[in-house]
């Protein structure tokens, strides 16, 4: 127990350090940026909050502040920010602004920073390789749930996706065009979907998706959790209906009932459907077929009836997508997010966003999997980074950076105490979005956590009776 404890919280203090890291990077170049322009530093603080480390070098205060949720850089002639940084030191309140130019180089400088920091993780996962469903490539349905809205556009295992409201998607999840994404940030009423039906025909389908409460509310179909995939036999049960019928490991079920299975979900399906004899069509290795009728039965300790088998899980091969893939990805997936944000259509909302809080509990349970699909999503967090920070918002590099031009086409300075009014006010509407994005981050962890594990037990059957 105590080795399983000290795992975790070594896990922890490595998210914290990356997180503090990604922060860092940003803020650096906001530093390096104003020494350029001759401009004052005061501060550089990773976190908010009171203050548990502090050093002044070269005049400069470094601290470390309690509450590890982002970063600031305290720079006394850029607009004032007295909510988040704090009053400037009384040496510092005379000092002559800073040039529109200065201010939009400081400004700019931390987003570059830290898509910076995102290619240089880009060039990372290019080397070492990420690890990566290959079921994901496929765009063909695996299973359709019953009465869902894609059950009743008539859609069927086997379609293969062409074009989703006219885009063509490259593969199932993981893209901002794939398959998945494409109808979770969709922004339109109704879903149209082009479909090769057997390479016989092309279908073309318009589905009204349905909010989907496992996803927050999110838009579904009913087909997302089912790209096509062979129903591959890993290990049978003993004593199941699937080890009395000689079913083998490395089997594959062909059909059951005379439907082709796409993925196992139909497997699961058929037994659930409480017919007592199933008829499958199962291949060995060498592309033999036989016929093996099955009946479904109940475990000793389970609930639900079953044949007993475990199906092979997915293939993960280590894939090495380049800098440029990667980078691109990242961005479209945010202005994709962007848009179904605002669009009155879309099923995306603030509960679905993550902040620090989620972002940290993302980073513990990527390294827990495997440390360079941290070095991924830190290629999506430093391009999140610096795209949202460029939004024209006030209080963000975006606001300097339009206060700045305005100040420019109007060849004289804004006033300080109109600019200290929009900053505060703006201020406290980030609190308080920040503190809404907290609290659905705290519930959907919750959540996470109170779900009942899976049961790792193998399912123990009745021995069968004894033929006289």
């Amino acid at each position: 127990p105590w080795g399983d404890v000290l795992t975790i919280a070594g896990t922890v203090v490595v998210a914290l350090i990356l997180f503090g890291l990604t922060v860092a990077a940003h803020e650096f170049g906001h530093f390096w940026a104003a020494r350029k322009m001759g401009l004052v530093v005061e501060r550089f603080a990773i976190g908010f909050g009171p203050k548990i480390y502090g050093k002044v070098v070269d005049g400069v205060e470094w601290q470390v502040n309690l509450l590890p949720l982002g970063g600031f850089v305290q720079l006394p002639q850029m607009s004032p920010a007295e909510g988040i940084e704090g009053k400037p030191g009384e040496e510092h309140k005379d000092l002559p602004p800073a040039s529109p130019g200065a201010k939009i180089f400081t400004a700019l400088a931390g987003p570059l920073a830290s898509l910076a920091l995102g290619v240089a993780c880009a060039f990372g996962v290019w080397i070492l390789g990420v690890p990566t469903n290959m079921t994901y490539r496929t765009t063909t349905i695996g299973w359709v749930d019953l009465h869902s809205p894609a059950d009743r556009a008539g859609i069927l295992p086997g379609d293969k996706i062409l074009a989703i409201d006219g885009q063509r998607p490259e593969r199932w999840a993981g893209r901002p065009g794939a398959v998945v994404e494409s109808i979770l940030l969709g922004i339109n009423r109704d879903i149209l979907l082009e479909l090769d039906r057997d390479g016989r025909e092309i279908v073309t389908v318009r589905v009204v998706p349905e909010p989907d409460k496992e996803l927050e509310g999110l838009r579904r179909l009913g087909f997302e959790a089912y790209p096509a995939q062979s129903a591959l036999v890993d290990r049978v049960i003993e004593g199941g209906p699937a080890a009395r019928a000689g079913i083998r490991p490395g089997e594959r079920m062909v059909s059951v009932d005379g439907r082709k299975i796409w993925n196992p979900a139909a497997v699961k399906a058929a037994v659930e459907s409480g017919k007592d004899r199933l008829e499958f069509v199962v291949e060995d290795g060498q592309g033999n077929r036989r016929t093996v009728p099955l009946n479904p039965e109940q475990a000793i300790n389970r609930k639900d009836r079953m044949i007993g088998v475990v199906w092979k899980p997915s293939e993960l091969q280590v894939t090495r997508p380049t800098p440029q893939e990667q980078v691109g990805s990242a961005a479209g997936l945010v202005f994709r997010t962007l848009r179904a944000l605002v669009s009155p259509a879309s099923h995306v909302g603030v509960q679905h966003l993550s902040g620090p809080l989620g972002i940290f509990e993302r980073l513990v349970s990527l390294l827990q999997t495997d440390p360079r699909l941290v070095l991924y999503f830190s290629v999506i967090l430093n391009v999140n980074l610096a795209v949202l920070n460029l939004l024209p918002i006030p209080v963000l590099d975006g606001g300097h950076i339009l206060f700045s031009l305005v100040e420019a086409v109007r060849r004289r300075q804004l006033r300080a105490k109109t600019v200290e009014r929009i900053q505060t006010a703006f201020v406290i509407l980030l609190a308080g979005f920040f503190l809404l994005v907290t609290y659905h981050d705290s519930l959907r962890i919750k959540r996470r956590m109170d779900k009942p594990a899976e049961s790792t037990e193998m399912p123990v059957f009745r021995p069968a009776p004894e033929k006289k």
